[in-house]
């Protein structure tokens, strides 16, 4: 038990130390709509075959405009197809990731600052 919970704070450690801010890679399908101390609303506009290196996410809300698939890779390396809806909207956990747009995509994703 105490291994499994030093691999958890590893984990949780070294994807924190790694964790990036998206808007610090220059992503040309990501945009800054407005920003605040408490949140930052980014307009997500990637094309077929668009790629977003990793990065982390605080706790975001998601707004679909115009949905499609997205490939997604966790930090551990797990990845998964998601096909997102027009006009779905979620609430998101802090996440560190990086994406493959399969279909062209809009959408809005709100981060909310702590």
């Amino acid at each position: 038990m105490k291994t499994l919970a030093t691999i958890a704070l590893t984990l949780t450690l070294f994807t924190s130390l790694f964790a990036q801010d998206v808007m610090k890679y220059g992503v040309k399908h990501i945009k800054v709509l407005a920003e605040d101390d408490k949140v930052r609303v980014l307009h997500f506009t990637p094309s077929k075959g668009d790629k977003t290196p990793v990065h982390s996410h605080p706790e975001t809300v998601l707004y679909v405009i115009k949905g499609g698939k997205i490939r997604t890779t966790l930090a551990d390396g797990t990845s998964t197809v998601v096909e997102l809806k027009d006009g779905q909207a979620s609430l998101r956990p802090p996440v560190t990731h990086s994406d493959e747009a399969l279909d062209d995509i809009d959408a809005i994703i709100v981060e909310l600052k702590k």
